[in-house]
């Protein structure tokens, strides 16, 4: 996979595209609550939510400027949602993004049995890791760390950290679990093996302000039907304080792909100079793709600010300084992203 120190390959589709996309999708909405006919309006109806549906979404323009590679402006995403409640205690999901052609990124339905438990079916986030459970459009960098990137469940095969499946979840007290059954091959995608990927995780919330956890991911994957299904396996602890105007977070991966053992962390602090308005971030990350290969890791230190004109529509700049240890040889970027959203 490749990592934040080379060039990412950039989308061809068009901007047209995705505003196209957008807008039938907003013109669709009204007949997904629309009656068919006179008769169902008659026809007793079982207990409804009196929750209406809700439509959010997100889209973020970078400009990227390499020290070894070229500049360039990219759409980054274009994301759609629509969430409501279909009946009492029964919650749906659904999530698209325009600039990959479009793809179906979210599609799940929540039956909430208890405050306890409940069952989520669908494609959605893997349970597996805070900075990976983190939609992209409440990060406080504008990348990912390496680590979540190449050893989370989903993002280590080119997916946004989402399979499909069926995960229980819920709340006792300040523990927080879920814990599931994947196909492990991603989104939009049939299971390649006869084994099913078990992941979950659990966090701890002592305080309001606290928390500590850990995730597990057993599995097989193999590229496609046929091929030989290879042990995928992962496991991480997290932590995390955020006191309003200060936070700090960490996390620490391990993982094992067949033979091979890799392993990664990033620690990171953030403080609101202007309350929820102006943000310094520093962002430390370090990524070893082989434990028994030399010098192969690649670290980067991120320093940012992000510039909030409301909850979700930002202005975030980053400067990036990747160093590959074999080689010695760095790296620079200057990445200035802008979201908005609603």
């Amino acid at each position: 996979m490749q990592g934040h120190c080379e060039r990412a390959k950039r989308p061809k589709q068009s901007c047209a595209v995705a505003a196209g996309f957008i807008l039938g999708f907003l013109a669709g909405i009204p007949l997904l609550a629309a009656p068919v006919s006179s008769q169902e309006k008659n026809e007793k109806n079982p207990v409804l939510s009196s929750t209406r549906l809700q439509v959010s979404g997100y889209a973020q323009v970078l400009y990227s400027w390499w020290e070894e590679g070229v500049d360039s402006f990219l759409v980054k995403r274009a994301r759609l949602s629509l969430s409501g409640e279909i009946v009492r205690k029964i919650r749906f999901k659904l999530q698209a993004d325009a600039v990959k052609s479009p793809i179906l990124v979210d599609a799940q339905v929540d039956f909430e049995f208890s405050p306890y438990a409940g069952l989520r079916i669908g494609q959605f986030y893997v349970p597996f890791s805070r900075e990976n459970r983190t939609s992209s459009s409440e990060l406080d960098t504008i990348l990912r760390s390496q680590v979540v990137d190449n050893l989370a469940p989903s993002r280590d095969i080119g997916s946004p950290g989402r399979d499909i499946g069926a995960m229980l979840y819920g709340k006792y007290s300040f523990v927080e679990y879920m814990a599931g059954f994947f196909n492990g091959s991603g989104i939009n995608k049939a299971d390649t093996n006869e084994k099913k990927d078990f992941g979950a995780r659990v966090v701890l919330k002592p305080t309001s302000f606290i928390s500590v956890g850990g995730s597990l991911y057993n599995g097989r994957h193999s590229p496609a039907q046929g091929y030989y299904a290879f042990a995928r396996d992962r496991i991480g602890v997290e932590a995390e304080l955020d006191s309003g105007a200060f936070s700090a977070k960490a996390e620490y991966i391990s993982g094992q792909d067949d033979l091979t053992k890799k392993d990664g962390w990033y620690v990171q602090a953030a403080y609101f100079i202007r309350p929820k308005k102006v943000q310094a971030i520093c962002r430390l990350d370090s990524y070893d793709p082989d434990n028994d290969a030399v010098s192969d890791r690649s670290d980067i230190l991120t320093f940012g600010l992000n510039w909030y004109f409301s909850e979700k529509t930002k202005l975030q700049v980053n400067y990036n300084s990747c160093r590959k240890e074999g080689s010695g040889a760095t790296n620079s970027a200057l990445l200035v992203q802008f979201q908005v959203g609603f």
